[in-house]
């Protein structure tokens, strides 16, 4: 439902130009005491809409909140002691996924039956079940965020929680054709990265449901369609003398953020207004992206200013990366449900994508995936975590015999090359010092999380080791600030594990993914981590031993051994 106070209009405008909050989203999260044509009858009467105290008076006779939308509610799911914990052995580490296993209890939301009932009073759209937020000034459920909380709560065993806030997605799909990047209706026109068929295969692999799959598959398909039709560029070619179909993001949005207005107004205060209508659209298309904002999208010039964004103009690696593995995913589901038609389909998807994140992202000089850049036509080369999300979806051709590839052994040189895996306090999304949140020296852990399981997919014992001690470092560091605050922040500085910073709001504590991240981490490592030390068990191993190991594989793959 397109809201006229919370997505555009004059009320909106005035109220977020009089810079009554200090963060332009507490207003729209704000709650209607009157009709939203009263309140629009009353604004026309105040005299001078620039007037802040006039506009402080109306706000305070006219809203209330926010988080007034919420009941109190338990999970009838969530228990003591899931399996998962007996697995870490070290007593400290265990005590901490007890408490963030707790934390559901925290984050969990289920929303009140009036704002189903008098939905033009709020800005959050009601969905029927229980679900997680990330925490902090993130209200509401967010798209990507909750891949990753999910598969906390997967391993806290609260499968019907899961049930449930996939069910919330589902009925997303259904009223507007695709999930967006929150349940708000100021967030109707943007998605955010596609996690949905992922989520679901992680459900289906932790609980064997066939009729709940069985319920999720035409939601699932449909939001494939979706991106396939809406979120698609062709790039020619001229090696095969073809077209091949990737994905980016691209919100058609010509004007400001709603959650963010005076700031996107400010952003583009010297432009025309046609300009600025495109950097609009521009910034909410970053927003898609998760990664709001990094020098991904900006200009090619130093300190780049935000009115530079060029999102569109960006084939992502990561977003493709995504789109493999919910291809290859969709080959694994429809196969349990006996749909060969659609197995045959998508198997046909995922050659194709392989086929052209070869031929357009993969870098053989720079030794790893880069997002494109569809006006230079070439890959952007500066470093990115997003570069290797094609080795975390396997998205490139395998070695039928389960040995290194060439791919496998070049992005490995290339993360030791960067000197990315030094960093104490994890890996940063980008080396470019913006001051944007996605950019260094801020670590991520949804980044984190896949640059290990991306190392560790690889097959040998030297690049387990390299995942086992990032895992074992990032899992330390988030330890100690944990220790130290007795909260788990949404990013974190590389240098020294600090709470990040930057961007257009101060760092946020929950936190729904990071807490996620660490149960994944300690669930598969926790036999051998330690809480005492550097976390490090294993050998670590030296650039110069692992680069050894690179070129060794490189002259056993071309036969030079």
């Amino acid at each position: 439902m397109h809201s006229p106070i919370f997505c555009d209009g004059p009320v909106l405008e005035a109220v977020q130009l009089a810079e009554l909050y200090e963060d332009s989203k507490t207003f729209v999260d704000m709650t209607l005491k009157e009709s939203s044509e009263t309140v629009l009858d009353a604004f026309a009467d105040i005299d001078d809409p620039t007037d802040k105290a006039a506009i402080e008076e109306f706000v305070a006779t006219y809203f209330e909140g926010p988080d007034l939308e919420f009941d109190d509610y338990e999970p009838t799911d969530w228990k003591e002691n899931p399996l998962f914990l007996e697995k870490i052995e070290d007593a400290t580490y265990r005590k901490w996924a007890e408490d963030l296993h707790r934390l559901w209890f925290t984050l969990g939301r289920k929303i009140k039956q009036d704002v189903k009932d008098d939905t033009d009073l709020y800005s959050l759209i009601y969905v029927d079940e229980y679900f997680v937020v990330p925490g902090g000034r993130f209200r509401e459920f967010f798209y990507w965020d909750t891949y990753w909380i999910i598969k906390g709560l997967l391993l806290s065993e609260m499968y019907d929680t899961v049930r449930g806030m996939l069910r919330n997605w589902a009925a997303l799909i259904d009223r507007y054709g695709k999930i967006l990047n929150g349940n708000r209706v100021y967030f109707e026109n943007r998605s955010q990265p596609p996690f949905f068929i992922p989520t679901v295969y992680e459900f289906y692999k932790a609980t064997e449901d066939r009729a709940f799959l069985a319920e999720m598959m035409p939601f699932m398909e449909a939001e494939y369609t979706f991106w396939m039709n809406e979120r698609t560029v062709e790039i020619y070619d001229e090696s095969k003398q073809t077209n091949h179909t990737l994905n980016q993001y691209n919100v058609r949005m010509g004007k400001p953020r709603p959650e963010s207005f005076r700031e996107d107004r400010e952003t583009t205060q010297d432009l025309s207004e046609d300009e600025a209508a495109v950097v609009y659209a521009e910034i909410a298309s970053a927003c898609e992206s998760g990664w709001d904002f990094s020098s991904r999208w900006l200009g090619p010039e130093e300190d780049a200013p935000l009115s530079s964004m060029r999102t569109t103009k960006i084939v992502p690696a990561d977003l493709n990366s995504i789109m493999c593995l919910s291809e290859r995913a969709m080959v694994t589901l429809h196969n349990v449900m006996g749909n060969f038609d659609k197995v045959l389909e998508y198997s046909n998807a995922v050659k194709a994508r392989i086929s052209a994140v070869e031929s357009v992202l993969w870098s053989e000089d720079a030794g790893t995936w880069l997002d494109f850049d569809l006006e230079t036509g070439e890959g952007k080369n500066q470093f990115s975590v997003a570069n290797i999300f094609p080795l975390w979806a396997r998205c490139f051709v395998e070695d039928k015999n389960g040995g290194v590839t060439n791919f496998e052994t070049k992005v490995l040189e290339y993360l030791l090359n960067s000197e990315v895996l030094d960093y104490p306090g994890g890996i940063p999304s980008t080396l470019v010092d913006s001051g944007q949140q996605w950019d260094y020296p801020n670590v991520w852990p949804p980044l984190m999380e896949v640059a290990i399981q991306a190392i560790d997919s690889v097959n040998s014992d030297e690049a387990k080791t390299i995942a086992y001690n990032l895992a074992a470092n990032w899992t330390s560091s988030n330890w100690e600030k944990y220790d130290e605050t007795n909260v788990m922040y949404e990013k974190y500085n590389c240098n020294d594990g600090t709470p990040g910073s930057g961007g257009e709001y101060i760092v946020q504590d929950g936190f729904g993914w990071t807490n996620g991240v660490i149960l994944v981490l300690l669930d598969k490592y926790g036999d051998t981590l330690e809480s005492t030390g550097d976390g490090s068990r294993l050998l670590t191993l030296s650039p110069i031993a692992v680069l050894g190991f690179c070129m060794c594989s490189r002259l056993i793959g071309s036969g030079r051994f």
